[in-house]
Formats: structure tokens, C-alpha cells, sequence
């Protein structure tokens, strides 16, 4: 027996009284963000805290002869789980799984679980990170002799077969939907017209193992994985072009929590923009994260660490990184082996200890940890070639200020931490911009890479472009990955995919925004409030498509017909703060009423040869094409905008256009789903624009809108917007629009009922919409 135990719990902040909720729960959200926050700009300026849950669990005087065990699948962090006030395990990595054994402590009668969560020592990540049991907890009851292991590896596609590894005596059966297509003892079985699993075609198989009266169940897909420097990275015998994207582990107004369909939402927009791979950053994926991505159809780089034993901040894993990292790393593999979707591992992002000899020799000695557990899928890490060169000259070097000290940080201005590690590096990729590649280039860059590189299955190069040239003549057998990137590199980076076997793929910081490292995009000084998002994605928080996500399709080859956006006619006069991750914040809409006259620069990106910008039929300008990208000064004039894509001769290959719409108003509410089960975990997404009698939105409107609930059987998770400087939080029924949207986030209870929700802001009229939970 399985089951789910994220209903019934009660929990508290240290001090305070008892509460009811269910899980997934982020513990932070609830907090008040507050300018003195030791977390600063990268934590969103969230506040830590400690944190109490408590369920009560009954078992039979029969079950008590079985294995009993707890699994939770993310406690941000240093847990502690008591049963009947008896320690029963701790687990200081908030980002990784533990499972417990119970045997021996329950009783057979009612027991008190409860878990405590100390996240009060901050700063201790460089992004919101979340508190509390932000991920599903499962309990486990099982007979002695039940089946415990089942796992399946392809061996080969053509003949399909496959290697299960079972309990000894488990009798395995193997089902397509539910067909059974073959059956024996744990070994080979050979799949007669299989379906293979990837990108294209994601085609999931279910493996059942059966002993003592129990069953064991999983997912799988019949596929392989293969890469050399001749043939490059290849899925089923065939080469495979990683067109990655980097995301966090938040969703949003959700906070840190994961629920299917939060994760499904966002995997089904990124792969229907073009993203056939996630970089997952800078920890392990949820299981709901792999089980979306195994259904649509995405590649996965699954990252275990952002550090190693070098801090990044004062109270980050570092502290504790080598009494937990080996089980953190096979907590990893255990979770992602029969997930078709992970192709990859990584054992870290930007850890300066690559560029000395200890730190070479650990990133070894993890591979080989990996390899044991799993030698069907490449190692990787993400190595910041220049940051690894201001170590080595001795800068951006994490000190602390004495012996370290595992208690909390003096409030307020009195503690500041120095720029070090990749926050050293983001700060100073912002100043230098292009310098950042030549400066990638150097002898001491080579070396770097040189020395590390043997420790990797596949090198991964973070901002290290500029080495592709180089470094597939030198070193011919390396394989390299562009592990992160930024969008606007992409011409050059994507031309390298596409002409080197050795080069798999390319992962754009970021695919989706994200909670923390706040504003570091583009943002204007008139928003006022505490930074709290990104502002980094090709997709913003609430899943809006941005003009950088457009861009990339055209370089990819996926978009044919120019794309054509305006950077902000309200903001026009008002001069952006930029960030090195985004070459724009330019909007896809000529709907700008009360704007007339200003000025504004248009953008086309287009693979043509040159394009032609017509306003109302009028001639604004003609450009040549450079980069995928052509702007235009122009000033706003209600009508029709149109960018035509021109080749050579001059003839028209393509065109876009923006039109303006009706001055009236009005609120427009899309749900993606009216119904729901009463499981306590259903989602319905709801997307509120404002918008004119056209439907098109009307981007200039930001003004708050509030919700008025009534009814039963659902209740409001979150509620906001993609605005990246807010006081604002995601808990309340009240949020200004960014852009003309904001997103509503709604939950299904246990109980069946209708849920009624009427949306109203000024000067439009209400909406109302119905949500069935049955």
C-alpha cells in the first residue's frame, strides 16, 4: 500500500497556534517580506523561520508486522520527524528525498507524526527556496516479501528490449495501456512493434512486479541513449539537438509547492513553444516535474547541487555538504531511473571548487557514484569558465568573517555579505556583456576546462560559448553542452548545435521567471515595491509567452512569419534598468489608447534577409536583417502596424501585424479547466486580461483586480501577477495586473461542490465563472 498523506495535517510557525492545511504547503509565502531580510534580492526578501506539522496515523495490529516507512519528497529544510515524540530521522538538504522506516515505533492505535523545519538561518540559497513540506509526503505499508525494486533499462530499439531488475520470485508483467504485451521472472523481454519514447513520439509503457500478494508499479519508456564526439547526442539511434531552457523550482504564485498540474501546465506550454529540454535548476526535479515530462515529451538535465563545500552564502548546504551528498546523489538516481525524460545528470552549477585540484577530484568521485548507480545516462556540471578565471586570480573568492557560526545573522544593515561565487560572477556579467566571451577564450580558461573536463561524461560550459570553436579542433573527443546561456547569444550558440557533433544542445537562462534573484531583468524605477521576481523568462510567471521566447523560435528554425512586438508605449520617455539576461521587454500589441505621439522602438525577428516596417500603409524604414533582429523608432498612432520579411530580389517572403483595438474595456477570464476532482489536488488555472471588443489584451492596464469567493468545494492557492517590484503577496484576493493580466490559481478540496468566482475592477464590468468539483 501507497498512499498520498498530504491531507490532515495541522501546522504552525514557531510560537504560534495551530492551523489545518494540506500539502504540498510553502511555509514562506505566509511570511512578510521586508527590506531588512538577510535573504535580500536573491531570497525576494522573504524571511526565514521555524516551522511545526503535526498528523495523526492509525494503523492495525496487522500492518505493524509489515514495513512501514515514510517517503517525503521535499522539506525545505533541516527536518526532524518524530512519531509519538520518538526521533525517527532528521534531513538537512531541503531539496533532496529521504524515506524513513516507522517499524518498531508506531503502535496499533493512533500515533502523532509530527515534523519540525528549522529554515531561520538565512541567507541559505541564492533564490526563493521556499519553507516547509513543499513537496507530497507518501507512507508505505508493505508486507515482508513484497516486491521493493523494479527497475527497467532499453537495451536495445531494434529487436525492443528491455532489462528488468525485480525481487527475486516477482512474477513482472509489462503493459501497453492495458494490453498486456509480455510477462515472466525479472531479465530480458523482448517488446514485439514496440513504440519508442522521445520528444516526438513520448509513448509510455506500465511494469507491474507481483509477489506475496502485493504489486508494484511503474512507468517506463523503450529508449536509449548513446553519445559520441563523431555522431553527437543520440536518442534512439538518432542525433538529438538539446533545444534547452533552465528553470527553478517554483511555480509562481504557488510558491515552492508542486502539484501535477502546476507542473504539467508549465511543461505542456514550454514544449508547444519549441523547448524539447529542461535544465532543472539548481536541485532535483519533483516527481510530478518528471512524470509531466515523460508525458509531453521533454529531455531532462536533472541537477543535484548549486554548491559544494565552498559557500555561495553563509548558511547555504556548504556547511553540511559532505555528511549528506552521497545519499543526496542516490536519493536523485533512485527517484529518476525509470523516467525516460532524464537523460542527464548534473552535479553542479558554477562550483568554483572545478578549478582546483580537490574540487576536480570530487567532481570524479561523484561521476563514479553516478556511474555505479546508473552507467546509462551521461554526468555533467555546469562550469563557469570565467568565474573559475577570477578564482584563480583570487577574486570573487567566498571568505567568512571568522570561524562560521551555525546560528542567525545580525538584522539589518549591520551584515552585508561580500559579492562571491555566482553572485560575483551575475553582477559582473551585467557590467562586461560581450567581454564576457573573449574573456572565456584565454589560456587560463583552456586549462580550466582542460583539467575538468576528464572528471565529465560531457562538459557543461555556463556563458563559455566562445570555447565551442576552439575546443572541438583541439580536443576532438570532448562533448560540451551550452548548460547555461542567454537568449540573445543564441544566433551564435544554435549555428555551433547545429555544425558540431560535440555540441548536444544549448540551455537559455531562463525558460520560465521565477521567485528571487529579483530584478535582474528589465524593469522601470517608476514600480515601486520590494523586488520580488526575476524578470529573466522566455515565458513570464503566469505562463505569458515574452518576445525573447519568439526569438528563439525564429532562431531555431520554428517560426517562419516575422514576429513583431513594441518595447512599452506607457513606460516611452522612461529609461529601463537592464540586465544581461534580457535583450528586451518589447510586447507583441499596437493597443496603447491615450499614448498617441509617443515614441517607441518596434522589433521584427525574422531568419529573412531584410524587412519593412508600414504604419497605416506609410513607409516607416527597411532594414537588413542582423542576428535575427531589425528595430525601428516609431511613434505611436492608432491602426494597423506591419513588419514584411523580404529576401534578397526584394519580394515578400513573409508579414505580422499589430492592430489596435476598440477603446471599451472589458475583463476576460480563461480557465483551463471547469471541473475538477475532489482529490485535494486539482488546479484550475485562471488567466485574467483585460482586454477590447476584439479580445485583444490591452497591455497598458495595471490597476488592481479583486476576487469574491462563494460556494464550497475549492479554495483560492494564489493569486498575482508577472510584476518583478510588488509589496504585494499571493495569498490575498486582491493584486494590481501587470500588462493587462493576472493570474488566479484554485485547488480542489475533498468534498464535492461548486466554487463561484466573480473577478471585478474599475471601470469594467465583473466576470463571473463556475468551477464543478466532483
Amino acid at each position: 500500500m501507497i498512499v498520498k498523506l498530504n491531507r490532515g495535517w495541522e501546522f504552525c510557525k514557531e510560537g504560534k497556534v495551530f492551523s489545518p492545511v494540506s500539502l504540498p504547503h510553502d511555509a514562506m509565502l505566509g511570511e512578510r517580506r521586508s527590506p531588512t531580510s538577510l535573504s535580500g534580492e536573491a531570497g525576494a526578501f522573504f524571511p526565514g523561520g521555524k516551522y511545526r506539522y503535526q498528523k495523526k496515523l492509525t494503523f492495525s495490529s496487522e500492518e505493524l508486522n509489515k514495513d512501514i516507512s515514510l517517503l517525503f519528497e521535499g522539506v525545505y529544510r533541516n527536518a526532524e520527524v518524530f512519531v509519538n515524540g520518538i526521533k525517527v530521522g532528521a534531513h538537512k538538504y531541503g531539496y533532496s528525498e529521504f524515506t524513513l522506516s516507522l517499524n518498531g515505533v508506531v503502535r496499533a492505535e493512533e500515533n502523532l507524526l509530527e515534523v519540525t523545519v528549522d529554515n531561520s538561518l538565512v541567507p541559505n540559497c541564492r533564490w526563493y527556496s521556499g519553507a516547509g513540506i513543499y513537496r507530497p509526503v507518501w507512507l508505505i505499508v508493505s508486507a515482508k516479501d513484497a516486491p521493493k525494486t523494479l527497475r527497467i533499462v532499453t537495451r536495445s530499439t531494434s529487436p525492443a528490449v528491455i532489462e528488468v531488475t525485480a525481487d527475486e520470485g516477482a512474477e513482472v508483467e509489462i503493459y501497453d495501456g492495458e494490453t498486456l504485451v509480455a510477462k515472466g521472472g525479472a531479465g530480458e523481454f523482448t517488446i514485439h512493434d514496440a513504440k519508442l519514447w522521445s520528444a516526438e513520439t513520448p509513448h509510455l509503457y506500465t511494469a507491474v512486479a507481483r509477489r506475496g500478494g502485493e504489486e508494484l508499479k511503474t512507468t517506463f519508456g523503450i529508449r536509449t541513449i548513446d553519445w559520441n564526439a563523431k555522431e553527437g547526442f543520440l536518442i534512439n539511434g538518432k542525433r538529438t539537438l538539446l533545444r534547452g531552457g533552465c528553470i527553478h523550482h517554483d511555480n509562481g504564485v504557488l510558491g515552492a509547492c508542486s502539484y501535477p498540474d502546476a507542473e504539467e501546465r508549465r511543461v505542456r506550454i514550454l514544449k508547444e513553444q519549441g523547448f524539447n529540454a529542461l535544465r532543472i535548476s539548481h536541485n532535483p526535479a519533483s516527481r510530478a516535474l518528471l512524470n509531466a515530462c515523460d508525458k509531453f515529451g521533454m529531455y531532462v538535465l536533472d541537477e543535484c547541487f548549486d554548491g559544494w563545500y565552498i559557500p555561495k552564502n553563509y548558511h547555504d548546504y556548504s556547511r553540511d555538504f559532505f555528511e549528506g551528498y552521497k545519499d543526496d546523489l542516490r536519493a536523485m538516481v533512485e527517484k529518476d531511473y525509470n523516467h525516460p525524460c532524464v537523460v542527464m545528470y548534473s552535479v553542479g552549477n558554477e562550483v568554483t571548487e572545478t578549478a582546483s585540484p580537490k574540487g576536480v577530484k570530487l567532481c570524479g568521485e561523484m561521476r563514479d557514484l553516478l556511474h555505479s548507480l546508473d552507467p546509462t545516462r551521461p554526468v555533467t556540471c555546469g562550469i563557469n569558465v570565467l568565474l573559475d578565471v577570477y578564482i584563480k586570480k583570487g577574486m570573487g573568492i567566498y571568505r567568512d568573517k571568522g570561524e562560521y557560526r551555525r546560528e542567525p545573522l545580525p538584522e539589518g544593515k549591520t551584515y552585508r555579505e561580500k559579492r562571491a561565487g555566482s553572485a560575483f560572477f551575475n553582477y559582473w556579467a551585467a557590467k562586461l556583456g560581450g567581454l564576457m566571451f573573449l574573456m572565456s577564450k584565454g589560456k587560463t580558461a583552456e586549462k580550466i576546462v582542460a583539467d575538468i573536463a576528464p572528471s565529465l561524461d560531457i562538459v557543461g560550459l555556463n556563458y563559455a560559448s566562445s570555447r565551442y570553436d576552439i575546443d572541438v579542433k583541439k580536443y576532438p573527443d570532448r562533448m560540451m553542452v551550452g548548460s547555461e546561456t542567454m537568449a540573445g547569444d543564441l544566433p551564435y550558440n544554435w549555428a555551433r548545435v547545429k555544425q558540431y557533433p560535440q555540441v548536444i544542445g544549448d540551455f537559455v537562462w531562463a525558460a520560465w521567471d521565477y521567485l528571487g534573484e529579483a530584478c535582474m531583468g528589465w524593469h522601470y524605477p517608476s514600480y515601486k515595491g520590494l523586488p520580488l521576481l526575476a524578470e529573466q523568462g522566455m515565458v513570464d510567471m503566469t505562463g505569458d509567452l515574452l518576445a525573447q521566447m519568439a526569438f528563439m523560435q525564429t532562431v531555431w528554425g520554428m517560426r517562419k512569419v516575422p514576429y513583431l512586438a513594441v518595447r512599452p508605449v506607457n513606460h516611452s520617455g522612461e529609461t529601463p534598468v537592464k540586465g544581461a539576461w534580457q535583450f528586451t521587454n518589447a510586447i507583441a500589441s499596437w493597443n496603447w489608447q491615450g499614448y498617441e505621439g509617443k515614441k517607441t522602438v518596434a522589433e521584427v525577428y525574422s531568419s529573412a534577409y531584410a524587412v519593412r516596417l508600414l504604419l497605416n500603409g506609410k513607409k516607416i524604414g527597411e532594414k537588413r536583417v542582423k542576428k535575427y533582429k531589425a528595430l525601428f523608432n516609431v511613434r505611436y498612432a492608432p491602426g494597423t502596424l506591419v513588419a514584411v520579411a523580404l529576401d534578397e530580389s526584394g519580394r515578400e517572403v513573409g508579414r505580422s501585424e499589430l492592430k489596435t483595438g476598440s477603446r471599451e474595456t472589458f475583463l476576460r477570464v480563461k480557465t483551463d479547466k471547469t471541473a475538477l476532482h475532489a482529490n485535494g489536488e486539482d488546479l484550475c488555472f485562471a488567466e485574467i486580461e483585460f482586454v477590447d471588443s476584439r479580445g485583444q489584451r490591452k497591455p497598458y492596464i495595471e490597476q488592481p483586480v479583486e476576487l469574491s469567493l462563494t460556494g464550497s468545494g475549492a479554495e483560492l492557492l494564489g493569486f498575482g501577477s508577472a510584476l518583478n517590484k510588488t509589496n504585494e503577496g499571493f495569498l490575498t484576493r486582491r493584486h494590481n495586473s501587470y500588462r493587462g493580466r493576472a493570474l488566479a490559481v484554485f485547488r480542489a478540496g475533498h468534498e464535492a461542490g461548486r466554487l463561484t468566482v466573480t473577478v471585478t475592477s474599475a471601470g469594467v464590468v465583473s466576470q463571473t465563472f463556475h468551477i464543478d468539483i466532483r
